[in-house]
């Protein structure tokens, strides 16, 4: 875990963050300092209007609701056993927020929502999760979003100081690749680097800001340091990626080479 997890993190946002985070929740815990700086990302924006999270925590509809009350929020979730869409209530350690609920699988199903519905998308620690098809849930993002409108999107970095320690060590330097006893689909299938995320970012439609920050894990900079005196140019290792963009265009190319074999 990240031992200071609100380090320049503005008092309104962990006031609004620690209440909701039990102390038996681990999740939200482990992941203190990514949720943290998602909502201080967001806030920089001054979002108005409509917001689609997709996928949902619990903590960032609940956090928004004391934050930012007037802003209309939206969810995706994947339980198809369930009406498609309706308005749920996202509950974490006794705070609960209605929010209105999609329910898709978001990489083969449209989203059931009109064209340019939305002012803003979250997408955090979501695309790599995909299995076969990332560009699809990512064209779908681009039809439902206002032209100007802002994605902010969050995704482990392939290559952060930690990953390049382990490949060093003669280990594979995955984030989050292992298989679970309880036979889980829901492992990582494809970790970015920033150089891949911007491509595929930029194949969707959208155009903006890119960087990588830590907040998992401290970093360990000492082979980095080593590499750097060798004449390596390393740049963005943090374990986490940050994308703040916004939509420009249409789908600009549905399978870039990137991330697609064919």
């Amino acid at each position: 875990m990240y031992s200071q997890p609100y380090k320049g993190i503005q008092e309104e946002i962990v006031l609004a963050m620690e209440p909701l985070i039990s102390n038996d929740d681990s999740y939200h815990k482990d992941h203190k300092r990514r949720m943290a700086r998602t909502l201080q990302v967001l806030l920089e924006q001054n979002p108005v209007g409509s917001l689609l999270e997709i996928g949902t925590s619990s903590l960032i509809p609940n956090a928004l609701n004391l934050l930012v009350p007037e802003l209309e929020l939206f969810v995706t979730d994947f339980d198809l056993s369930k009406k498609e869409i309706e308005d749920v209530v996202v509950t974490i350690n006794n705070f609960s927020k209605t929010v209105h609920c999609a329910r898709v699988n978001i990489e083969n199903d449209p989203l059931p929502f009109k064209d340019e519905a939305f002012d803003f998308v979250l997408l955090c620690e979501v695309i790599e999760h995909m299995e076969v098809d990332p560009m699809y849930m990512l064209s779908e993002i681009n039809r439902v979003m206002k032209t100007g409108g802002t994605l902010i999107l969050t995704t482990p970095n392939a290559v952060s100081t930690r990953s390049i320690t382990k490949m060093l060590s003669g280990l594979e330097p995955y984030f989050y690749m292992q298989y679970r006893k309880d036979r889980s689909l829901y492992r990582h299938n494809y970790e970015y680097s920033i150089y891949s995320l911007m491509q595929v970012v930029k194949a969707a439609g959208f155009d903006g800001k890119i960087w990588t920050e830590d907040c998992f894990q401290e970093p360990i900079y000492e082979h980095i340091d080593r590499l750097k005196h060798a004449g390596y140019n390393l740049q963005h290792y943090g374990d986490n990626i940050f994308t703040v963009a916004h939509k420009v265009s249409n789908v600009v190319e549905r399978y870039p080479e990137m991330v697609y074999a064919d």
